[in-house]
């Protein structure tokens, strides 16, 4: 279980959440521009300290050596500037023990495979981003507007894999997002 009772914020406090966020469900998390969705995030993940309060994964804090990949963070996408796509999902495929053909198929990733991901378009680019990361071993997915220049058919798709990762890998996935699609695929929205 990933909970939280803190303060969370830069240098002032945005705000407090009091939350425990259990596996097999989706979580999102909704709010204005500004209101801390992206800061909860990085707070959830350990990037960013509390202010004040914890933040804990199964009992232990998050980051910690008790817990190693316990939480993973899916934000901006970053490739290394040299590499195939190919060479990339190679490299996440041994680090993490990923299936990639699987990936592949799921995210219809073959033909992308011989070229740089400088090459790609920005939604395609998403797509081996969201392929490469959601399916790393972790027990909690934290992630910050995933469907950004995904079109509708992807979007939908992304709503359905989120869905698959929390009902049949148990894992707790907390999102936030501006699509419908992807606010409809939660089991509860936290407003901030």
């Amino acid at each position: 279980m990933l909970s939280i009772d803190a303060d969370y914020g830069h240098s002032t406090p945005l705000g407090h959440l009091e939350k425990d966020f259990t596996p097999g469900r989706i979580y999102g998390l909704a709010g204005p521009n500004g209101s801390g969705k992206s800061t909860v995030l990085a707070t959830l993940g350990g990037e960013l300290a509390p202010l004040e309060g914890a933040v804990e994964c199964d009992g232990y804090p998050v980051g910690t050596k008790e817990q190693p990949g316990a939480v993973i963070t899916v934000a901006e996408p970053v490739f290394l500037p040299d590499l195939t796509v190919g060479e990339h999902l190679d490299l996440i495929g041994k680090a993490a023990g990923v299936d990639v053909a699987k990936l592949c198929e799921l995210w219809a990733l073959e033909p992308l495979l011989p070229h740089p991901a400088s090459r790609l378009s920005s939604g395609q680019r998403q797509r081996v981003f969201l392929a490469a990361q959601l399916y790393q071993p972790a027990r909690a997915v934290l992630i910050d507007e995933p469907e950004r220049h995904l079109d509708a058919t992807w979007t939908e798709f992304l709503a359905s894999e989120l869905r698959y990762l929390a009902d049949e890998e148990n894992r707790c996935i907390v999102v936030a997002a501006h699509s419908d699609t992807i606010t409809q695929a939660c089991d509860e929205v936290v407003q901030l």
